[in-house]
């Protein structure tokens, strides 16, 4: 007998299910619906909020709702950018948890055509002096240099505040930019009827089950979960295979395996193409020939990425591939008109569900909220900032593969040109990216719309004064549950106040990330809408 409960899916979530499917849903199903309507994956309780926000301009290539954001640079060359956090796996397991936060965020930029350059971390913690903490901090930063080193990747820098209430729950978010020639961007769409999903990456393990679920609630000492742990040089030759076969145009569509694994990929790339799919777990690479279909659906092993691949491509891909030993291919379905997914193994048809209703039909949740005082900790304590490194990179560009090469120069000090902001330099084609990162700090308990506002008007002003266009921004907004009323009081002032000084200031939000539930036993964060906005500039000779 299914218990909703047990997957973190209401009685009234329930309800829908059972009328999508017309029947009960067996365990596999209920475990792909957990996955994606939470929180993590459908914004069910910010989407509606989310659409206030201004996502266009004459430089925007794609907004919101692919892997990453893209903006032009000039004609021939793109900058894809994005901020996601891995707040719940970087407390739970620090050292992976941090790196698979920045694996995951550079597959997102390459999934988009990108080559990832360069990488900043935006760290919120409580008391670095107690030695948990310092410890964490550590483990954190180490995990996180280890993977972009590993993915030839450049530091931008790092902000490092410290707060009381990240105590229990420190925020790890990471910005990556990486740069694309305009004929080479990508989309997450499987295309037409008949095109194969190629999976490729590592074999799939039991790593990280039921993640997405983990990173939808709070947190307490009963709290147990294993995050997965990625593999730096596996993630480097993923990247470049993914490079070679977008540059070979043998892709048509294209999309990392991260929250919620397979799943997410398989039903988000087949419902923005109106499609459904067909697909047999026997042929996917496991670990192991004892892992069940629900563990294959819903794992998270890193390094591992889906391609809707047009059925005379197929062979070329797979040779292409095979140039790579430490990556495991193969076709494991097709996409279908039926708008259905008929997920098979061992035989059997385990799963088989409308593709619309598991991408779209989760239940959309209002939240009210008032501006109420806060129980915990001294709220308007301010937030101290321990570093806020900046540095800057040149990548060289090969004309005749377009490949590119990213070293990093000196770190920069405040009164060095880029102030506070980091520098991505382009020789061959003169110009020079600037990112500024700026989060809200403790004045959103006192007031969520202004502090918001000013954040953007700060980072707007900051580019400016150093002579760059600001073109856009990414955000990540970090908060706690909404059902609380001060937290909810937040989200709403907050969103507001950044869509109105994005419309004020003509600076179009192309991407980012929401985290709620950022709570330990029940005791909220500070609100944090950290946001990383470019502007660009011609490099001086």
């Amino acid at each position: 007998m299914i218990n909703p409960k047990d997957y973190g899916i209401t009685e009234k979530e329930y309800a829908v299910i059972q009328k999508d499917l017309q029947r009960d849903p067996n365990h596999v199903e209920m475990g792909i619906y957990s996955a994606m309507w939470s929180e993590h994956c459908s914004y069910k309780h910010t989407k509606p909020l989310l659409k206030q926000l201004p996502t266009r301009s004459s430089f925007v290539v794609q907004g919101p709702g692919e892997n990453a954001g893209v903006v032009a640079i000039d004609q021939d060359w793109n900058l894809v950018f994005k901020i996601e956090s891995h707040n719940h796996p970087s407390y739970v397991a620090p050292y992976d948890g941090a790196a698979t936060g920045v694996g995951g965020l550079l597959r997102d930029i390459m999934a988009m055509g990108a080559r990832p350059v360069g990488v900043k971390a935006l760290l919120r913690f409580g008391d670095i002096n107690q030695p948990n903490i310092a410890r964490l901090v550590s483990e954190v930063r180490r995990g996180a240099a280890y993977y972009a080193a590993g993915c030839d990747v450049a530091s931008l820098g790092e902000e490092l505040f410290l707060h009381s209430s990240f105590a229990t729950n420190p925020l790890v978010n990471v910005i990556v930019l990486g740069l694309a020639r305009s004929n080479a961007i990508m989309q997450s769409s499987a295309g037409g009827v008949g095109n194969q999903f190629i999976y490729f990456g590592r074999p799939t393990g039991t790593d990280g089950v039921n993640g997405a679920s983990f990173a939808s609630q709070g947190i307490d000492e009963n709290t147990k979960a294993q995050p997965p742990a990625g593999e730096a040089a596996t993630g480097n030759d993923l990247m470049i295979a993914t490079l070679k076969l977008i540059e070979a145009g043998l892709v048509e569509g294209l999309q990392d395996m991260g929250a919620a694994g397979l799943t997410s990929s398989s039903f988000e790339m087949a419902h923005k193409a109106g499609c459904g799919f067909t697909m047999n777990l026997d042929l996917l690479p496991k670990t192991s020939e004892q892992i069940s279909g629900y563990e294959l659906l819903l794992s998270e092993t890193q390094e591992r990425m889906l391609a809707a691949v047009r059925p005379e491509h197929v062979n070329s891909v797979m040779k292409m591939l095979a140039e790579f030993p430490s990556l495991s291919a193969s076709v494991i379905g097709e996409i279908t008109a039926d708008k259905q997914a008929m997920i098979s193994y061992r035989g059997e048809v385990i799963a088989n569900m409308p593709v619309q209703s598991v991408a779209d039909g989760f239940v959309r949740y209002s939240i009210s909220g008032e501006n109420t005082k806060s129980t915990g900790s001294s709220p308007m304590e301010p937030l101290k900032q321990e570093v806020n490194s900046v540095c800057r990179v040149r990548v060289e560009t090969n004309k005749e593969n377009s490949s590119l090469k990213a070293s990093q120069l000196s770190p920069l000090s405040a009164q060095q040109t880029e102030g506070l902001c980091s520098a991505i330099e382009l020789p061959e084609i003169n110009k020079k990216i600037l990112l500024r990162t700026l989060s809200n700090g403790a004045e959103i308990v006192k007031d969520p719309y202004r502090s918001v506002y000013q954040v953007i008007a700060q980072a707007h002003n900051d580019l400016k004064s150093l002579g760059a266009q600001p073109i856009a921004l990414s955000d990540c907004l970090n908060c706690g549950d909404p059902d609380n009323p001060q937290t909810a009081n937040q989200i709403i002032e907050g969103i507001r106040g950044m869509a109105d000084a994005c419309r004020d200031l003509e600076i179009p939000v192309i991407g980012g990330n929401v985290s709620l539930y950022n709570a330990t036993n029940d005791k909220s964060i500070l609100s944090q809408f950290i946001i990383g906005m470019v502007g660009i500039m011609d490099l001086e000779n």
